[in-house]
């Protein structure tokens, strides 16, 4: 098994996945895995790396986390994406929240609430993205002056 393919079955089990296994959750990680690809240049970018999809022998946990956070914004964002689409209508949804009948009850999730917390999830997920990309280039950033006796001759 590859790298990613590691990474996207520990995001699936880890974040999203609800206890489905064989060809559901198979289908579900490998799209994950898909994504994690195609946004590796996406990746390099953020932290002034180099990685490619032949070598990812020196990808460790602190890309894989900075890769989870960048696939969780992608996730959160598109979820909400879909919900806001229900609730203008387009998604060919009922209009109603509650329907009463005699001693009959039926309430509808309120989608605004639903799409409001995954902008939520969202805002966080870009703050932690920003946080640990600013520590990984900091910490791998090599000094930029050297004085003294550090000096090379």
């Amino acid at each position: 098994m590859s790298v990613l393919s590691d990474l996207a079955e520990q995001i699936y089990d880890g974040e999203l996945g609800f206890g489905e296994t064989g060809a559901a959750r198979q289908t579900e990680v490998d799209l994950i895995e898909g994504w994690l690809e195609a946004h590796l240049g996406e990746f390099n970018a953020l932290t002034h790396s180099n990685f490619s999809l032949s070598d990812l022998s020196l990808f460790h946990q602190e890309e894989s986390a900075i890769m989870r956070e960048m696939y969780l914004i992608h996730y959160y964002k598109k979820r909400g994406r879909l919900l806001l689409r229900m609730v203008d209508g387009s998604g060919g949804e009922l209009d109603f929240q509650t329907i009463r009948e005699g001693d009959s009850v039926i309430t509808r999730t309120n989608k605004n609430e639903a799409a409001r917390n995954y902008r939520l999830l969202t805002e966080l997920a870009l703050t932690n993205l920003s946080d640990l990309t600013s520590l990984y280039n900091m910490y791998r950033a090599p000094p930029r002056q050297i004085t003294g006796d550090d000096a090379d001759a």
